[in-house]
C-alpha cells in the first residue's frame, strides 16, 4: 500500500506543481508583494497532498519558555527532508528562506523562488556570499519577514553528522536578534532521494531562543547542542 500511495503522491504533487507553475506564470510580471501571497496556494496544495495522499501528518511542540516570537525573527532549523521546505511556509509566520542560488535556475519552481524574495546565496563566492546573505536578511527583517536558515546547509539524514556552517552566526551577530532553534524528524517519513513516503507523524520541536550577544563559539555550541540533542530524541536514537 505504501508504494502505491507514494506513486499517487508523486503524480499529484509534481503534476500539480507543474500545472500551478504554468498557471501562475503571469505572476512573474507582477510585483513580488502580489506574487508572494499567491505562492502560498502551492504550499496549501502541497500540504494537502502530503497529508491526504502520502499520509504524513505533523505535530508542533513547544519546549518550556519557547514559542514563535512576535514580529520578524531568525529561525535555525534542522533540515532532513523536502517536507519542511513546504510546511514551514505555513507553520512559521511570514517566512523567507535562505537557499542556494542554484535552486533559482530550476524551471518554474526556481523562477518563483527568485521572484518572491527568497534569500539566495552563491556558496562558491566566499566572503562576498556572507555579505550578500546579511544584506538580504536585513532587508527581509526590515520588511517584517522572518528569516529561516538551515545551519547545516543541506538535507541531513537521521543520525548523520554534518558540520554547522558560519552563516547562521553571521545573521545572529549582524541582526542582533535572538535565534529560535527548531528540531524535527521529517527524514523518517520523507527521506532524501527516496521514492517511498512513509505514513505517520512528523514532529517539529520549537526550542527556547538563544539571546543576542554571545560570542561565536558559545553561540554555535549552544545552537548545535540544542538542535542535535532534540533531533536525536525525536529520531529515537537517545533516551528521553
Amino acid at each position: 500500500m505504501t508504494p502505491l500511495r507514494s506513486l499517487l503522491f508523486g503524480i499529484a504533487f509534481y503534476g500539480g506543481t507543474f500545472v500551478i507553475g504554468v498557471a501562475y506564470l503571469p505572476l512573474l510580471l507582477m510585483p513580488s508583494r502580489i506574487a508572494r501571497p499567491a505562492s502560498l496556494t502551492w504550499a496549501d496544495y502541497a500540504m494537502f497532498c502530503i497529508r491526504w495522499i502520502a499520509g504524513i501528518r505533523h505535530e508542533v511542540r513547544f519546549a518550556p519558555d519557547a514559542g514563535f516570537p512576535d514580529g520578524p525573527a531568525i529561525y535555525a532549523a534542522k533540515h532532513q527532508s523536502a517536507w519542511e521546505t513546504v510546511a514551514f511556509n505555513r507553520l512559521i509566520p511570514n517566512p523567507v528562506f535562505v537557499l542556494k542560488r542554484e535552486l533559482t535556475r530550476i524551471p518554474f519552481f526556481g523562477w518563483y523562488l527568485g521572484h518572491i524574495g527568497q534569500i539566495t546565496v552563491d556558496r562558491g563566492a566566499g566572503a562576498a556570499a556572507m555579505r550578500s546573505l546579511v544584506a538580504q536578511a536585513k532587508c527581509a527583517i526590515t520588511a517584517g519577514r522572518s528569516v529561516v536558515i538551515y545551519p547545516q546547509g543541506t538535507r541531513v539524514a537521521p543520525g548523520a553528522v554534518v558540520a554547522y556552517n558560519p552563516g547562521v552566526f553571521a545573521l545572529y551577530k549582524a541582526l542582533d536578534r535572538p535565534v529560535t532553534p527548531i528540531a524535527l524528524d521529517s527524514g523518517r517519513r520523507w527521506a532524501r532521494n527516496e521514492f517511498i513516503k512513509r505514513p505517520g507523524t512528523v514532529t517539529v520541536s520549537v526550542l527556547p531562543a538563544i539571546e543576542p550577544g554571545l560570542d561565536r563559539k558559545t553561540f554555535m555550541t549552544r545552537l548545535e547542542s540544542a538542535i542535535e540533542e532534540e533531533t536525536a530524541r525525536l529520531d529515537g536514537t537517545t533516551c528521553g
